[in-house]
């Protein structure tokens, strides 16, 4: 048993009693206290996470505008990212290795090839393609995609991409 003081007249008494025995003030408990910041918090939270939740799929039911390079080009490198990678590896001469990070996307450009069309071009430098010495070389290749039917992919050059 431990001694606290009463908060209204200041004698010490049991951390035990629901009241003082001089006064008769309640004794606040410190734990419901904090008991209900951390409901208020974590309340807070959820409400937050769910309207972020709300406003997130709100934002992914509007489809993109046909003409709308930025959100057509954003809405598609993750694909582009999977259906390009196999023939990007099939262009190496002999072996090549992804330099990018395991959540990284593999481009970081992209450029209408056909507008009408509909189809985009997308760049990137996240590989590196061995020369018959066995020496590694950076590439920037191109995939051109039709939303997720790759049309075409080829190196286009040696070296990396400048920074933006």
């Amino acid at each position: 048993m431990a001694l606290v003081k009463c908060k209204e007249c200041g004698s010490e008494i049991s951390d035990k009693a629901e009241a003082c025995p001089k006064c008769g003030a309640k004794r606040s408990s410190p734990n419901g206290c904090l008991v209900f910041i951390i409901f208020i918090v974590v309340v807070t939270a959820i409400g937050m996470f769910l309207s972020d939740d709300k406003e997130t799929k709100q934002a992914e039911n509007k489809p993109c505008a046909k003409t709308d390079l930025s959100c057509r080009g954003e809405e598609g490198v993750v694909h582009a990212s999977v259906y390009c990678s196999d023939p990007i590896e099939r262009l190496a001469e002999h072996s090549m290795k992804w330099t990018d990070g395991a959540l990284d996307l593999k481009f970081s450009r992209y450029m209408w090839t056909d507008q009408p069309g509909g189809h985009i071009t997308y760049i990137g430098d996240k590989a590196e393609f061995q020369n018959g010495f066995g020496a590694y070389t950076p590439v920037i290749y191109a995939c051109e995609m039709d939303d997720k039917k790759v049309i075409d992919v080829h190196i286009v050059k040696e070296g990396r991409l400048p920074a933006n």
